[in-house]
């Protein structure tokens, strides 16, 4: 392409001379430009390129396109790990939350088993319903027979345990030592505890509330452990069926 760059370049006439005078620094700078553009064979457009120094290199848009592309699967990596740990760190939970109600579940079954009458000759068993029991038991290394209490408590099973004291023994409610003994029970409306008599074969029903405390001889108990009800994995139940020794007949 024939190019005269003076066709395009502002003008002005000297009327001393009567002649159009191209201003000089305007005139260079401008003929730079255009022999810029028009020096590629065939007219073709000139690529801004980033070169190494071996003259290879990537145009602009594709370094662009490949570091978005670099930053999506950045982002996808992250979201995998932070999604894998979160479900790591909600079964590991789970196995704890488990392995500490069976604890519980064991040291709850010795106690039942173990009742007998208190310090003052009070029948083996206190108070028996749905979410809690009462019973006597050596629950430590002398030789009294304290006041047990075992219950569920705002998701947590806790026992509650009272000293006798005087003679005759009395058991004052206001010295009961409360500790938790297993977390994320989810129960709800469903019972913790359900008492069988003497006639409990293994399919009868359970006693209906109010227990009459002379016909309990079993105790079932039943703990739905989950750590977090809104997500995997599902909740795993523990049941122990508990005979007191001290007060069994046809069992």
């Amino acid at each position: 392409m024939d190019f005269h760059p003076k066709k395009y370049l502002p003008l002005k006439i000297n009327p001393l001379l009567n002649r159009v005078v191209y201003p000089a620094p305007l005139f260079e700078k401008a003929l730079r430009i255009c022999k810029n553009i028009f020096s590629s064979q065939n007219n073709q457009k000139v690529h801004k390129r980033i070169f190494s120094k071996s003259g290879a290199g990537f145009t602009l848009v594709e370094v662009i396109i490949t570091a978005g592309i670099l930053g999506i699967v950045g982002t996808l990596l992250g979201v995998f790990a932070t999604t894998g740990f979160r479900e790591w760190d909600r079964n590991r939970a789970q196995v704890e939350a488990q392995e500490a109600s069976r604890q519980a579940l064991a040291r709850m079954t010795k106690i039942i088993r173990e009742a007998q009458p208190s310090n003052n000759g009070s029948y083996p068993i206190l108070a028996a319903a749905a979410q809690s029991l009462t019973v006597y038991a050596n629950v430590d290394a002398d030789l009294d027979r304290e006041q047990v209490r075992l219950f569920l408590d705002n998701g947590q099973i806790k026992i509650g345990i009272i000293n006798p004291t005087g003679s005759p023994a009395t058991y004052p409610t206001g010295n009961e030592q409360i500790q938790a003994l297993a977390s994320f029970v989810q129960n709800g409306a469903n019972p913790v505890f359900a008492y069988y008599d003497k006639n409990y074969s293994g399919s009868q029903a359970a006693l209906s509330f109010p227990v009459n405390l002379q016909d309990v001889r079993l105790v079932k108990i039943t703990l739905t452990i989950d750590y977090d009800p809104n997500q995997p994995p599902t909740p795993i139940e523990m049941q122990s069926s508990i005979v007191f020794r001290n007060l069994k007949d046809n069992l």
